[in-house]
């Protein structure tokens, strides 16, 4: 059976519609909340975990791009942080606290 047939009329698919949309919203409304009470402390300071393996694959080099994104964003907002003398703690903000979490940081500690 064919979508169309199956809901003849507008009525019935917009009824079916708002149920989908409704289940949805309170499905995702209800993962969002579980994230602290699935997350575990795993404090045993095994360097071969898969913790670590994606903060060297994903998170430093996502933090690179950062990191670079930072610095051309803080390039391009000089004109207008030099004359409110704020072009130091632009600086801060959009490359050193990054810089810094990136790469300074020990290896799983998030």
């Amino acid at each position: 059976m064919h979508y169309t047939e199956k809901y003849a009329n507008n009525r019935e698919r917009r009824d079916h519609m708002k149920r989908m949309i409704t289940f949805l919203l309170v499905f995702f409304l209800i993962l969002s909340f579980n994230g602290s009470l699935l997350a575990q402390d795993d404090s045993s300071g095994d360097l071969s975990t898969p913790e670590v393996v994606g903060d060297v694959l994903w998170v430093r080099p996502l933090g690179f791009m950062h990191v670079a994104l930072g610095a051309t964003a803080f390039v391009l907002s000089l004109p207008v942080t030099i004359p409110l003398n704020k072009a130091e703690e632009a600086k801060e903000f959009l490359i050193t606290y990054p810089f810094y979490y990136f790469f300074k940081r020990p290896l799983r500690e998030m």
